[in-house]
Formats: structure tokens, C-alpha cells, sequence
């Protein structure tokens, strides 16, 4: 004996979209927070450092170096793995913010695609470190730095945000690619070239984050799917 299957009604239909929808939402909201990790490891570990670090003065690299010399007494941290790993981490949630934030909605086709090329360069500069291929370590950083701040100038423009915000986020994309360039040139502006390195860096985090922010409530639920980017 068979009995015909009931049919789902139109709630239990969409269920498992609504579920995998919320899931999109909830990453959408925390990726771009989770950058600030960066900040806090990179001070964890130059803290460490055998020897003076200084961010107006050495790379940021160069805390995720293990070689610490043939006598072991070079300067060098022995929690490099963290700083590398935290790179790695910082390119998940970039890409994580491309992914999602154009999932809801909340950026356009274009940043998305910038926010993943920077998020696999930064991956790729976390898996391999300075001291193990210079040329790969450096090109993933590269991609990582004008992907990731000319994303922010993208995204920026997006209709979703307020003019403040557009502003801010947009400035601080353009800071980025500035400081990252000038960095490149050798140009320090007395500022040292640490320093150069970090307007790079720092203006992507803070972007980020200010993005995430503006953006906290408008991720909050799924229902933003069906709005037009």
C-alpha cells in the first residue's frame, strides 16, 4: 500500500533557501569586522621581536620571517607562523566580503571581483613568507594591496551607503593605492618606509571595517537577497 507524498507548502519550500540565505547574511555582517585581527597579531608578534622592531622602519614581512640568522641571534620573532597565518585569515575575510556583500546585495560585480583577487593575494603572501620566495611572497602582496584599496573605491560608490560613508570609504581607497604606490617608489616622505607600508594596510582595514559597519544592519536579514544592487 502507497500513499501519495504531501506537498510542501510555499514556507516549507523556501526553508532551506531562507536558511542558506541567513547563512550568506550572517557572514555579510562579521567578515569585514574580522579584519581587525591583523592589527592586533602584527603587534602581538613585533612585540616579540628579538631586537628593536619598528613600524616606521621595518616592513611588516619581516615578522613572519622564521630565518633569525646561521647563529640564531638575527632579529626575529619566534611567533612568526602567527603573523603569517593572520595574513592568510585577513585574505579569507577579504574574499568573504566579496562573496557575501554581493550575495546581499551590498556591493556590486566589480568589488566583489577586486575584494577576491586581493583576498587570494593575500593568501598567497601568508602561505608563502618573505623568507621562503621573495618573488611570489611579494606579488601576493602586490595583488593584495591594489585589488583590495581599489576595491574599497569600487564598493565605495555603491548606492546602499550613506554620502558620509561613500566619502570615507572612497578616500580611504584612494589613501591606500597612494600609500601603497609612494611605498613601491621608495618614496618614504620622511615618514620611513614601514610607515608607507601601513597607510597601504591600514586604510584597507579601516575601509573594511567602516563598510562592515555602515552596512550592519542592512545585512541583518536575508530579505536584502531580493533587493536590486
Amino acid at each position: 500500500m502507497t500513499t501519495d507524498a504531501k506537498p510542501l507548502t510555499k514556507t516549507e519550500a523556501k526553508r532551506p533557501t531562507n536558511k542558506r540565505s541567513g547563512f550568506v547574511a550572517h557572514v555579510a555582517r562579521w567578515a569585514g569586522l574580522s579584519v581587525v585581527q591583523f592589527v592586533l597579531v602584527e603587534y602581538i608578534v613585533s612585540a616579540t621581536w628579538r631586537g628593536l622592531y619598528s613600524y616606521r622602519n621595518n616592513y611588516i614581512s619581516e615578522l613572519g620571517i622564521p630565518f633569525c640568522g646561521p647563529t640564531g641571534n638575527w632579529p626575529c620573532s619566534n611567533l612568526y607562523v602567527l603573523l603569517n597565518a593572520s595574513m592568510v585569515l585577513f585574505g579569507v575575510a577579504i574574499a568573504a566580503v566579496g562573496g557575501s556583500w554581493y550575495l546581499v546585495r551590498r556591493i556590486d560585480g566589480r568589488a566583489a571581483s577586486f575584494f577576491l583577487v586581493a583576498g587570494a593575494g593575500a593568501i598567497t603572501a601568508g602561505v608563502v613568507n618573505q623568507g621562503v620566495n621573495y618573488p611570489i611572497h611579494s606579488f601576493g602582496a602586490t595583488v593584495f594591496f591594489v585589488f583590495g584599496n581599489f576595491g574599497l573605491v569600487v564598493a565605495g560608490g555603491h548606492r546602499s551607503l550613506r554620502r558620509s560613508i561613500r566619502t570615507v570609504v572612497t578616500a580611504l581607497g584612494a589613501v591606500g593605492l597612494a600609500g601603497y604606490f609612494a611605498y613601491m617608489g621608495g618614496h618614504e616622505f620622511g615618514l620611513g618606509i614601514g610607515t608607507m607600508e601601513r597607510i597601504a594596510t591600514y586604510s584597507l582595514v579601516v575601509g573594511v571595517v567602516v563598510l562592515s559597519v555602515s552596512q550592519f544592519n542592512a545585512t541583518r536579514v536575508p530579505k536584502t537577497l531580493d533587493e536590486s544592487a
